[in-house]
């Protein structure tokens, strides 16, 4: 694991954004974000930079829920209301179907895959993404995008699927807090749940706070 260990969150979100600033400045042009509250602050700091809003960037939601953009727990929205992009792909949740949605999705981003750079975060679980353990997206090989129910949740989702994950120029996964060093253990041991398979043998940045850093 390339791990990036820091002593507060608030230095992690420093850190990457000063990392993506820099990527982007040696002509990264496409770059997926995933939701949650971890990226959120980053989202904030990039949006207030003018100089990011000058560059011509392609940003894309990796996954969503299924509710609508103006919904809290919306990935999109968030994104929006944060990093305030120009040009956004998302998930159109109010096609009101989530394989239409999908495909909707899938036929917009084809011609930005491959990505230049993914920003992923990490569930407790080790789901990445809407990839969670023992669900259909994971076996998903053939598209880039793909709805998904979760049992755990009881509901839909929607989300890139491993392949242009993995195809990506750059990984950057975030993780902060006491609760993700579990995960990150096992995943350093080898053990194969979603963002273990996502990242696996393919450049990735694991951006971690001190509470998340692995022991062993």
């Amino acid at each position: 694991m390339n791990l990036r260990i820091f002593d507060s969150a608030d230095d992690l979100i420093r850190a990457a954004a000063r990392t993506l600033m820099q990527r982007i400045e040696a002509g990264a042009r496409s770059i997926a974000l995933s939701g949650g509250s971890t990226p959120k602050p980053l989202y904030q700091l990039l949006g207030q930079n003018d100089a990011l809003h000058a560059i011509p960037i392609t940003w894309v939601v990796v996954d969503e829920r299924y509710v609508p953009i103006d919904d809290p727990q919306s990935n999109a929205g968030m994104i929006v209301t944060t990093l305030k992009p120009e040009r956004l792909i998302r998930f159109k949740t109010e096609l009101g179907d989530p394989a239409r949605t999908a495909e909707e999705f899938e036929r917009e981003f084809r011609p930005f895959n491959p990505l230049d750079i993914v920003l992923l975060g990490i569930g407790d679980d080790g789901h990445t993404a809407s990839l969670f353990p023992g669900t259909t997206a994971l076996n998903a090989e053939d598209r880039l995008a793909t709805e998904v129910f979760v049992p755990k949740l009881n509901a839909w989702r929607v989300t890139l699927t491993k392949p242009p994950l993995r195809a990506a120029g750059l990984r950057i996964v975030l993780a902060t807090g006491e609760s993700k060093r579990p995960i990150l253990e096992e995943v350093r041991a080898g053990a194969d749940s979603p963002i273990a398979i996502v990242t696996r043998g393919v450049e990735t940045w694991w951006f971690v706070d001190r509470a998340a850093a692995p022991t062993s």
